[in-house]
């Protein structure tokens, strides 16, 4: 396992890819199938992960590149050293030593502004009442969620909200629910919970941090928004009926309502599906209604995890490798030795037999070495005298 200048150059290549996939299956209605938007996330994570973990396994398959530009670069970048102060280093140090500064300045700041959002939340709340409370222990029941939520109220924020990596903390508007509207807006977030949506929000910070020079890493924020939220309205109807379906459609109805009255009002936290004309809630609504009847059972389940497995362990099994001829100061090693090249020597054929003509010298050699000899650039003379 190794990191070089090779390792992140595969790591940027294959996000590249993954990513360019994603922003290709989001333009085509085919993908807004339940399986469609399993396989976009699918892909997202691809290009996460690999570019978190830009390093080389062994053993894998090398793909040698002897021209153009990559072997040029590389040579500038990871093999000529340079002095400054005493210390060697090269291109590639200095500018793997300034990513890793940003990303970490960027992590810092992100971590500050969580831990300050958190505390403002945690100021401005109270515990919900018994009601919340009843709602949510039937919930953790029929899900069969073991881990702790706790439920708070929040007159600063316009919609519901899921937080925690560790601790699982739900916070609601202070609206007056119905128990019905209660239970789909706690089911709801429930299922981020349990979809596991709050890790992949996270690993995405993680690596807008470290990608922080790369713009399709931010151009993918708000497509991963609009996918996790279709994946916890898939998850949550799959098992409603069509009337059940139309009362949790109709709470999301009302809660973004609710959050329209309150813009502007110096809120908290809003919802961006509020503010682009309805189009994305309306695709949401049509993709529950497509999808009514089809459920993601385990066997496709293990699909996804399988095509995730080949496709990362591909991902790390080809690498794009520079290819340098060696110094010619170290093709003659002793002296009395001379480099055998096509201007000093040929391959001569006499009826079957081959021979490697050098000056003076006649060896016979096999055909598979002539053949490989006239590959190199030596010429093939047949029945000739030099």
């Amino acid at each position: 396992m190794t990191f070089n200048l090779g390792s992140l150059c595969m790591a940027i290549l294959w996000n590249s890819i993954f990513i360019g996939i994603v922003f290709w299956m989001g333009k085509k209605k085919i993908y807004t199938t339940r399986k469609g938007i399993h396989l976009t996330l699918m892909f997202y994570l691809l290009g996460v992960v690999r570019m978190i973990f830009p390093i080389d396994f062994r053993p894998s398959i090398g793909i040698q590149v002897w021209k153009g530009v990559f072997p040029t670069v590389n040579y500038a970048l990871s093999i000529q050293n340079y002095n400054l102060w005493g210390r060697q280093f090269t291109i590639a140090d200095a500018l793997v030593a300034i990513w890793l500064i940003i990303a970490g300045v960027f992590m810092l700041r992100y971590f500050v502004k969580y831990q300050e959002m958190r505390r403002i939340f945690q100021k401005y709340s109270t515990e919900a009442n018994e009601q919340y409370q009843s709602v949510l222990s039937r919930i953790t029941q029929e899900k069969k969620i073991k881990k702790k939520i706790a439920v708070y109220q929040n007159p600063g924020i316009t919609i519901p909200c899921a937080e925690g990596v560790f601790r699982w903390n739900i916070y609601l508007p202070d609206y007056d629910y119905s128990e019905e509207e209660l239970y789909y807006a706690l089911l709801h977030e429930c299922t981020h919970f349990t979809n596991g949506d709050l890790y992949i929000k996270w690993l995405t910070q993680l690596c807008r941090c470290l990608c922080w020079w790369n713009p399709l890493v931010y151009k993918m924020q708000d497509t991963l928004e609009k996918n996790l939220e279709i994946r916890c309205d898939l998850t949550v109807t799959e098992n409603l009926s069509q009337k059940e379906q139309l009362s949790y459609l109709g709470t999301i109805v009302k809660t973004l309502k609710n959050a329209q009255k309150k813009r502007g009002s110096g809120v908290l936290y809003g919802v961006h599906l509020a503010d682009k004309n309805g189009e994305e809630l309306k695709e949401r609504f049509e993709i529950i209604c497509k999808n009514q009847d089809k459920k993601t059972g385990r066997n496709q389940k293990r699909k996804y995890m399988v095509y995730f497995f080949l496709m990362i362990v591909l991902s790390y099994t080809v690498v794009i490798q520079p290819a340098y001829d060696p110094p010619e100061d170290e093709i003659i090693t002793e002296e009395g030795m001379e480099e055998l090249t096509p201007d000093n020597t040929y391959v001569q054929k006499e009826g079957d037999k081959y021979y490697m003509i050098y000056k003076n010298d006649k060896d016979e050699i096999s055909k598979e070495d002539a053949e490989e000899m006239k590959m190199s650039g030596f010429e093939v003379k047949e029945n000739e005298e030099k």
